[in-house]
């Protein structure tokens, strides 16, 4: 079982102008922004930011394996084998950094994945995703 950790604001598939993936020393953030069908259409952008990341990967939606809660959901992956096999290069490093495996699938932009120790959900702010 995977534990759900946040809930994208509205349905994925109404992501304005795709997703942008930011890698910074060890942070990596996905910033997006989107319409809000229930608020008049309106643009709002916000920020996911994983924290001490090790490993990442992203699957095209054509080639996903679906993670069973990640649709629209932020999870933590609970028995994570690709976790377990990073754990098992480095069991010294990865103990003290008590790293987490999560995962978030969004319709169109496909399955994002994290090996990381935590993360961030930045406040949703109205406009477009910054650049």
């Amino acid at each position: 079982m995977n534990k759900s950790l946040w809930t994208f604001p509205v349905p994925s598939n109404c992501i304005y102008s795709g997703v942008k993936f930011v890698h910074e020393k060890t942070s990596v953030t996905i910033v997006y922004d989107y319409y809000d069908e229930e608020n008049d259409d309106k643009v709002y952008n916000g920020k996911i930011k994983f924290k001490n990341v090790i490993a990442h990967r992203h699957t095209s939606e054509k080639f996903t394996k679906f993670i069973k809660g990640t649709y629209d959901n932020l999870c933590e992956i609970l028995e994570s084998q690709w976790k377990h096999s990073l754990e098992e290069l480095s069991p010294e490093w990865t103990n003290v950094n008590q790293l987490k495996h999560y995962a978030i699938y969004l319709e169109s932009y496909g399955l994002y994945e994290f090996v990381a120790n935590d993360y961030v959900i930045s406040e949703i702010k109205r406009g477009y995703r910054d650049e």
